[in-house]
């Protein structure tokens, strides 16, 4: 199934000169329908020796110093266009998942050897990218850059630019950072827990859950769904996180102020202000407003909107979703025998509408970058996939870039449906027709969607393929080992991206809620080959569930032990709760 590195084949290709074999072998296997990850490519390519060094500057100021194997392409060697283009796609793939990580003030691409079509290539960027284009006018590849622009203008910094270089780079030596003891810094902010009332909001594309918590006891609970990928105005979303706060608070009491409220929010968030602006979860506002940017800066007074419901000095913290995950789980092992693995940090991702991701760092810090995994090219493949429309259950398109083969509809509830999909309808066509006749999925014409209407079926249809998978049916249990595949991509893709010292990945979401489809993703990361390089033992073994297992805090005990409520729904809720507790004094 994979192009297997580490052996001969390639080595022996480039010995003989046939890398166009290779390139012709990712580009049958794409026709075929099959995945072609963007590790895998790179892996083949390094062996090349022609490397593209990318030097970021963050608007924080970090330098990052990534390089990108390219394979030797002396004048006229790639005639035809169908590997001219997959080099290409590979190409600007691998700079939109550098730029849809840390967003950065500028990019220098130093090139240190001549050649005719890297200069293409690399002449290409700020057309390709639509640098100076106006952000509503972006598309492609260029979407990456709104968030980018976004962010920097936030924080004072002009436009993101390239500049091209030839010449080799000089890397200086950072200075190492001061490690800070973050596992004190954890405890005392949940031993603030039992003096405060906060409420804790975990805002998803599914549900909005939230918890309230007083004086070290979980005393309100709140989950409501809601569809903001519908909605046509920022104050339908804001109204939404305003009922859930309503409720939380009048289940508190009438005559209790919470000290603080923390959230967890589904885009990019930074600084306390959110300035994303391209997920999902905001398309159909994108789609209906006639000055989005100014609707869209409404949601920097979200702290301003919350703090009206907190006591005179009280906090609101907010950050990504995704951060609150690995900031959850940071919290949690503070207060466990497993303590010291924080001192590598942690790495999370949430597991639902799309795939979330955070990083708390050696410090116990969130790095101020974007960190949008979820909108990183793995796979180069699949091409059949890319003929259906974004929100065609089978697509591999991106919703907001239409760029084809992005994390977000892999290990992701998008994911689960197409391979569902797909799966039923060739496999099991029984359960597929049950599908339809359920009311989960509809066929329109030629395509195929989820039911969102009169009732949103995203979360059934999930949980109904989950219990599929519990009971043993094969099809469904080849859903969630896929999508282990896909996690094992996403391993690959931040290790890359990001050089983390820690290697274990904390899971949250529904889908680990099933300990049989936890096992699954663990069996299918096992077998995945080529995507596990440079891991010794059973890769499965580094996906770990944020379940009960990780529940170790007063509060997360609690709530592994209620009779109702479960970790897996408000685990990330309660991690809000800490969140904001960080900020009180």
């Amino acid at each position: 199934m994979y192009w297997k590195t580490g052996n001969l084949s390639i080595p022996w290709l480039y010995q003989k000169g046939y890398v166009n074999e290779m390139i012709n072998d990712f580009i049958k296997r794409a026709k075929n329908g099959k995945s072609v990850y963007i590790c895998e490519v790179r892996d083949a390519f390094i062996s090349s020796g022609r490397l593209i060094r990318c030097v970021i500057e963050t608007t924080a100021g970090e330098i990052i110093d990534r390089s990108i194997p390219l394979p030797c392409v002396c004048g006229n060697h790639y005639k035809d266009e169908e590997e001219r283009k997959f080099i290409r796609e590979y190409f600007y793939s691998n700079i939109y998942n550098m730029i849809s990580a840390y967003g950065g003030k500028a990019m220098t691409i130093y090139v240190s050897q001549n050649d005719r079509y890297i200069d293409e290539l690399c002449g290409s960027l700020s057309d390709v990218f639509q640098v100076d284009f106006y952000r509503a006018d972006r598309s492609g590849y260029g979407k990456c850059l709104n968030v980018t622009d976004r962010v920097n203008a936030a924080m004072g910094s002009p436009p993101f630019q390239f500049s091209i270089l030839y010449d080799i780079y000089d890397k200086k030596e950072q200075v190492n950072k001061v490690q800070t003891d973050s596992i004190t810094a954890f405890k005392k902010t949940v031993r603030r827990v039992s003096s405060s009332v906060i409420i804790g909001l975990d805002i998803g594309g599914t549900d909005i859950k939230a918890v309230g918590a007083v004086n070290g006891r979980l005393a309100a609970f709140c989950e409501y769904d809601w569809y903001p990928a519908g909605m046509t105005k920022i104050e339908q979303l804001t109204d939404g996180v305003n009922y859930v706060v309503d409720r939380v608070c009048k289940e508190l009491g009438a005559f209790v102020k919470p000290d603080g409220i923390g959230v967890g929010f589904p885009d990019v968030v930074l600084m306390n202000k959110i300035v994303g602006g391209e997920t999902l979860k905001t398309r159909g506002i994108r789609n209906s407003s006639k000055d989005y940017e100014t609707e869209f800066s409404e949601l920097l007074k979200m702290e301003e909107m919350l703090l009206a419901y907190c006591k005179p000095g009280g906090v609101v913290n907010m950050t990504n979703d995704g951060w609150l995950a690995a900031y959850t789980a940071a919290v949690e092992l503070a207060h466990s025998n497993r303590a010291d693995e924080i001192k590598k940090g942690i790495i999370a991702h949430t597991l639902g509408t799309e795939l979330g991701t955070g990083w708390i760092d050696e410090n116990g810090k969130i790095p101020q970058i974007p960190l949008e995994i979820y909108n990183c090219v793995v796979d180069l493949g699949d091409y059949s996939a890319r003929k259906y429309e974004s929100f065609d259950l089978r697509s591999i398109l991106n919703f907001n870039t239409e760029i084809p083969g992005t994390l977000q509809k892999y290990p992701s509830q998008s994911g689960a449906y197409r391979l569902a999909v797909n799966y039923f309808k060739k496999f099991a066509p029984d359960i597929y027709m049950k599908l339809v006749r359920a009311g989960f999925i509809e066929e329109k014409g030629s395509s195929v969607f989820v039911v969102i209407s009169p009732e949103d079926m995203r979360k059934p249809l999930l949980e109904y393929i989950m219990k599929l998978a519990d009971d043993g049916q094969p099809q469904a249990e080849e859903v969630f080992r896929e999508i282990g595949r896909y996690l094992a991509a996403t391993w690959r893709e931040t290790e890359f991206l990001l050089s983390p010292k820690v290697k274990r990945r904390i899971l949250y979401g529904r889908f680990i809620k099933s300990s049989r489809c936890l096992s699954l993703l663990q069996e299918g990361a096992n077998d995945a080959g080529i995507l596990n390089q440079n891991i010794t033992g059973c890769f499965g073994d580094i996906l770990e569930a944020g379940d009960d297992d990780l529940a170790f805090t007063p509060l997360m005990q609690a709530l592994r032990d209620d009779l109702t409520y479960t970790v897996a729904q408000f685990g990330q809720a309660v991690g809000a709760v800490y969140f904001a507790a960080e900020k009180l004094h």
